[in-house]
């Protein structure tokens, strides 16, 4: 008989035996992926699960706080872009017990807190808090809870870059996330004096910062050349503008664009920093103003004109500009060696002294460091820190009035770090690879963790509104240092971080601009950058088109003006031969949506050219200059037996032959050879550049010789007369110096200069 303790150990052995059976017996849990998001600047803190949320038509935006009803609108319009799918906004008073599977609700809550201290404005002054921070938290639904507004607006970029879709779904992977600023300024600096940025442009580069989570918009409204801001009080400022890198001159926004563009940038979390130039870049407030904002070389410093007139552009900008905590005050390459000369800037130069120094300012040096402060005492009384160039003339009693933007290529940040001051690394070229670089490495100087670095800002100086706001533009630039500024010991892997980017980069450019360009015909590609010139040549046609939202109305125009609704309807694809300045936007009745689509085109005259030729070389000659070598006959131009190859020409410009495409970059001589097939004999125009360079033979006869250098859009012109039949030529192309353009292009038109009927050209 078996008892009870013995049962109850046979039993216990029998399930444990089966369990072990059903355990193995058990199929093996497949591995399941889960892939990361391409966010940018990469989270503090992500973990991301199985699975996720499906984005619907019937997921709704929870605005839980009405400070976050204007960014509900903002992220419907992005989501919209991406799916075509317009969702429903839950407005604050009706939000509480809203919530179900699907949608995404946006809170405030200040008890969030980062992780790290962080140096920020606060009341006037600059401390070290832990404000700032967000979490996102993706189930069945989407949650995203900020400590303010701007933080909640970082969370719900994170979301953005987060969705997925394919074939008509979209989902957003089940994650969380916890992230900060590392620095409180991040930033991107538009250059608003020397060319003209229309307000549109500037929405485009707010949408860029906010996808990027880039805080601040630094608008540098005025220079030498232009000024931009509307004044009241001097309704002439901007009369006159000029402008340089061939641009459209700064023209003047409205006061009403200006509100407008305030309300835009907060409503995506992005604030926008006045800069005005003081006190030399001045020259375009001083056109019409000579005597508030003139002076010997500079602004005259010595004037109490000056101060209320400056102080009255500072009103003017933060009445519409509130929710800034800095001004930007300019200060890089005055000259002001001249200020305080005559009789009324010796009585101001009595009546000011340089902050506690008992004796009264002596000379332009020190009459400068009262400006500083000056201005800076000024900005405090209105709430705002005052940022400057660190071209000024440094004095060390005013680091706590003045936030240094370090630009130039110097080595000086640690000099100012040293002694006291807070600075903001602003450099133009990184000067070490990407990944090496963070916001802590400025033009040279390796800065500490602990020094006061306010952050980064990327300038983007001198841009016409097509290279910063056009496809592809500077608009976006500013991403990628701020990879490296909100989290500036985030590692790098290059490859993986410049798929993010490049992904991220076409987001933009879907959010900020649906309308798309696409061209077809002979591009050159772009030909001076700061003016986003593209070249083309021949007949270039253009196709007009938009993924999302569907159902408005493409309009355009080839002036370069703003599109509006009254702008001529696109309906088809059209075709050009001449240079354009093409702006599209995307309308619904008479409202705008998103940017406007912006490019410029630059008509060259390619007719006739030559896209045949066979080519032999490099020939050198030792004991010669480069120069000398033209006049030495080589074997083909002896008629002597050498070895050819067929010239393959570029996709994008077949009208030139570069000989350093084929990696060819010496002194020497190249030569190329076609034939040009005549219907009939008839006198013709041979139309040639050549770098350096060139002599061309026509059926065995010189037709053109000139041993001067020169570069390939000089073009010579020289009669020719054609036989019936095929036309030999040979082509010689000298390259006096190494290690620059080697080129050459030919093209073949009718006597008067018209195109020539019945040509045909064959490469041998």
């Amino acid at each position: 008989m078996i008892t009870v303790n013995e049962m109850r150990t046979l039993l216990a052995a029998v399930i444990a035996v089966c369990g072990l059976a059903a355990h193995a017996a058990e199929a093996p849990k497949p591995v399941v992926e889960v892939k990361r998001p391409p966010i940018q600047p990469t989270p503090k803190s992500i973990t991301v699960n199985a699975g996720d949320m499906a984005l619907t038509l019937q997921s709704r935006i929870i605005a839980t706080d009405p400070r976050l009803e204007a960014h509900a609108a903002v992220l419907r319009d992005e989501i919209l872009c991406i799916t075509n799918w317009r969702l429903n906004i839950v407005a604050a008073k009706d939000a509480a017990g809203a919530e179900k599977a699907g949608d995404i609700i946006l809170k405030i809550n200040p008890k969030i807190q980062a992780d790290e201290d962080i140096l920020a404005p606060e009341n006037v002054q600059l401390v070290r808090t832990r404000n700032m921070a967000h979490t996102v938290s993706v189930t069945d639904k989407v949650v995203v809870e900020g400590w303010d507004v701007r933080a909640t607006c970082e969370g719900t970029a994170s979301v953005i870059q987060s969705i997925a879709g394919a074939n008509g779904k979209f989902s957003i992977p089940h994650m969380t996330i916890k992230d900060w600023p590392h620095a409180d300024f991040t930033a991107i600096m538009v250059d608003c004096g020397r060319q003209w940025i229309p307000a549109d442009a500037l929405k485009a580069s707010v949408e860029a910062c906010r996808l990027f989570k880039i805080r601040y918009l630094q608008l540098h409204v005025g220079d030498d050349q232009g000024y931009s801001f509307p004044s009241k009080a001097f309704p002439k400022m901007g009369k006159g503008n000029g402008s340089c890198c061939g641009g459209i001159p700064p023209k003047v926004w409205t006061w009403e664009e200006m509100e407008e563009l305030e309300a835009y940038a907060v409503a995506r979390g992005v604030t926008i920093i006045p800069t005005i130039e003081t006190p030399g870049h001045h020259a375009a407030m001083a056109r019409n103003y000579r005597h508030v904002f003139d002076g010997p070389g500079c602004m005259n410093m010595a004037s109490e004109d000056l101060y209320k007139g400056l102080e009255t552009i500072m009103d003017e900008m933060l009445s519409v500009f509130k929710s800034t905590p800095y001004f930007d005050i300019g200060c890089d390459e005055a000259n002001w060696q001249g200020v305080g000369s005559g009789g009324w800037g010796q009585v101001y130069k009595r009546r000011h002294a340089v902050m506690f120094d008992p004796q009264p300012a002596r000379n332009p040096h020190e009459l400068y460091q009262v400006h500083l402060k000056r201005l800076a005492d000024m900005l405090r009384k209105k709430g705002r820190l005052t940022l400057a160039w660190e071209d000024f003339p440094r004095d060390d009693r005013l680091k706590d009035d003045i936030i240094a933007l370090i630009w130039y290529p110097h080595a000086v940040a640690h000099e100012y770090q040293k002694a006291g001051w807070t600075t903001i690394t602003v450099p133009w070229e990184l000067g070490v690879p990407f990944p090496a670089w963070n916001m802590y490495m400025c033009n040279g100087s390796v800065l500490k963790r602990t020094d006061r670095v306010l952050g980064a800002c990327r300038p983007m100086w001198q841009m016409s509104a097509i290279t910063l706001a056009g496809p592809g533009g500077w608009k976006t630039g500013g991403g990628e240092r701020q990879e490296r500024t909100w989290g500036p010991d985030t590692p790098i892997v290059e490859e993986e971080y410049r798929k993010r980017y490049d992904l991220n980069n076409k987001l933009a450019d879907r959010l900020i601009l649906p309308v798309r360009i696409e061209t077809e015909g002979i591009n050159f590609g772009n030909l001076y950058f700061l003016g986003g010139q593209i070249g083309f040549g021949g007949e270039m046609k253009v196709s007009l088109s938009v993924v999302a939202p569907t159902g408005g109305q493409i309009r355009y125009t080839l002036d370069g003006s703003e599109p509006n609704a009254q702008s001529p309807v696109y309906t088809q694809p059209f075709a050009y031969k001449k240079s354009l300045l093409l702006n599209a936007a995307l309308f619904f009745g008479d409202k705008q949506f998103g940017s406007v689509t912006r490019s410029r085109y630059d008509y060259r005259d390619i007719d006739g050219f030559i896209p045949d030729w066979e080519l032999t070389g490099p020939f050198t000659k030792e004991g010669i200059t480069g120069k000398e070598q033209y006049d030495f006959e080589f074997p083909p131009e002896k008629g002597e037996s050498v070895k050819w190859f067929p010239w393959k020409p570029n996709a994008l410009d077949p009208t030139f032959v570069r000989f350093n495409d084929i990696g060819l970059d010496v002194q020497g001589v190249m030569y190329m050879r076609t034939q040009i097939y005549s219907p009939k004999a008839q006198k013709a125009r041979l139309i040639i550049a050549a770098n350096d360079s060139g002599k061309v033979f026509l059926n065995g006869a010189v037709v053109f010789n000139k041993n001067v250098a020169r570069k390939m859009d000089h073009e010579d012109t020289v009669d020719v007369e054609l036989t019936e039949g095929w036309n030999k030529v040979l082509f010689k192309v000298n390259h006096e110096r190494a290690a620059h353009t080697w080129a050459a292009k030919a093209r073949i038109r009718a006597a008067d200069g018209k195109p020539l009927e019945g040509i045909k050209t064959k490469a041998e």
